[in-house]
C-alpha cells in the first residue's frame, strides 16, 4: 500500500505543472506514450517506450544493491508516478474532456500495467537492500548471498521481459485505437 501511495504521489505532482503548462513540451512525457504530443513512428514509440521502461529497471536494479537502496526505490516510483500524471494531463490540457477515451484506452491500461512492474521491481529492492544490511549487522554464509544475486537478477530479466512486451503493445494499441485522439 505504502509503494501504490508512493505512485499516487507522484501522479498528483505530475498533474500540476502540465495542468499551467497546457500544451508545452515537458521532459516528464518521455516516461508514458503521449499519443497526442508523440507523433512518432510506431517503431520510434516502441523503442522509447522500451529504453524507458529499461532505464527505470536499471536505476532500481542498482539501487537493490546497496544497503539504503530503499529511498532510491521509493523515489523511483514517485518519478513513474510524475510521469503518468504529466502524460494523463498534458492530453487533457490538448484535448480536454474529448480525450477521456484516448486516455482510457491508450494511456491508462499501459501506464499501470508499468506501474505494476515498477512496484514489484521497487519490493525486490526493497528485499535486496534489507538482505544486504542485515548480512553487515548479523554476518552471514556467502554461499546463499551468491544464489540470492542470481535470484535478484533473474527476477529483473523476467520483468525486463515483461516491459519488452508491454513495449510492443503501446504502439500497437496507438496504431489500432489511433482515431481516438
Amino acid at each position: 500500500m505504502l509503494m501504490c501511495a508512493a505512485c499516487a504521489a507522484g501522479v498528483a505532482i505530475g498533474s500540476l505543472p502540465a495542468v499551467s503548462a497546457a500544451g508545452e513540451f515537458c521532459p516528464w512525457v518521455h516516461q508514458y506514450f503521449s499519443p497526442s504530443l508523440c507523433g512518432d513512428t510506431v517503431s520510434a514509440i516502441f523503442a522509447r517506450t522500451l529504453l524507458s521502461s529499461l532505464i527505470f529497471l536499471a536505476a532500481a536494479f542498482l539501487a537493490g544493491t546497496f544497503v539504503f537502496g530503499q529511498s532510491v526505490g521509493a523515489a523511483l516510483l514517485v518519478y513513474r508516478g510524475v510521469g503518468i500524471g504529466v502524460s494523463v494531463s498534458a492530453v487533457y490540457a490538448v484535448g480536454g474532456l474529448r480525450s477521456l477515451p484516448a486516455v482510457a484506452v491508450l494511456i491508462l491500461p499501459f501506464a499501470l500495467a508499468d506501474l505494476l512492474i515498477a512496484v514489484i521491481a521497487v519490493r525486490e529492492v526493497i528485499r535486496s537492500s534489507c538482505d544486504l544490511l542485515r548480512f553487515m549487522v548479523c554476518g552471514g554464509q556467502r554461499s546463499s548471498e551468491h544464489s540470492s544475486f542470481r535470484l535478484y537478477c533473474i527476477k529483473f530479466a523476467v520483468l525486463a521481459l515483461f516491459s519488452f512486451v508491454i513495449s510492443l503493445a503501446v504502439p500497437l494499441a496507438c496504431y489500432v485505437f489511433g482515431g481516438l485522439l
